[in-house]
């Protein structure tokens, strides 16, 4: 498990870019697309703070930043920051769940088909379920997968569409 999310650290779009905002002495976030969200929704609390042009580690605690070099900031609002995206439950559970060659062949295919595992913005998926669906989304296109599992013939099939109307179906063994 720990090497799958080593893989899924270094896929694309894993950075999102937001602001810092100060309401009513809360901390919040703004992210690019100008959706507001408490800190606490982050997966992880570590973030890229900007300063004079350049990124620098650190912690969003509350209201605070735990800067890299020690020092304990202030949020004043308007910072400009970078968080790590995070991954639809349903999503993650699916790809902790399929055997190896079967992750390895995920990340692939998302990736030819111009998309990111972060781009998962819906997500229905159950291991004791036959069937779990998908929705991706990255700028103008999207993405739909559905993934059919079948314990008794012990196989996988993915199913991928693509708003453009590619369609690339995939079966692997489950075992």
């Amino acid at each position: 498990m720990e090497n799958r999310m080593r893989q899924l650290e270094r896929c694309s779009r894993r950075w999102c870019n937001g602001y810092l905002l100060i309401e009513n002495g809360h901390c919040l976030i703004e992210d690019d697309e100008g959706e507001i969200m408490l800190p606490e929704s982050l997966q992880s609390t570590m973030i890229c703070l900007k300063e004079n042009d350049q990124w620098t580690k650190g912690e969003l605690l509350g209201s605070m930043i735990l800067h890299e070099n020690g020092q304990l900031i202030e949020v004043q609002g308007g910072e400009n920051i970078q968080y790590t995206a995070s991954l639809a439950k349903g999503w993650l559970d699916l790809l902790m769940f399929v055997p190896e060659n079967v992750f390895d062949h995920i990340l692939d295919q998302i990736e030819q088909l111009g998309f990111s595992v972060y781009d998962c913005v819906f997500s229905s998926f159950h291991s004791l379920q036959r069937v779990s669906f998908f929705q991706f989304s990255a700028d103008t296109q999207s993405l739909a997968l559905q993934c059919h599992h079948e314990p008794a013939a012990s196989h996988i099939r993915f199913e991928w569409t693509t708003s453009d109307g590619q369609r690339i179906v995939s079966q692997f063994d489950a075992t």
